[in-house]
């Protein structure tokens, strides 16, 4: 990561994303608007400076900013 800190709710929606929550579910789970979840997800690939959604999971990861589970 650049130095850059995730915001307690980008993170948590982050977390669903990484889940394999859509936007829809993850604006449910957090009790926000479906534009907010969509801002929450555009503001952490901004911060972890990931080209897509997917990329900003797997930096999160590589950070320790997403814990890993027993899968």
């Amino acid at each position: 990561m650049n130095g850059a800190v995730l915001s307690g709710p980008e993170l948590a929606a982050l977390g669903l994303l990484a889940d394999g929550l859509t936007h829809m579910q993850i604006a449910a789970e957090l009790g926000v608007r479906p534009e907010t979840a969509g801002r929450l997800l555009h503001r952490a690939q901004i911060v972890l400076r990931a080209r897509t959604l997917p990329h900003a999971v797997a930096l999160a990861y590589k950070a320790g900013v997403l814990g890993r589970t027993g899968c």
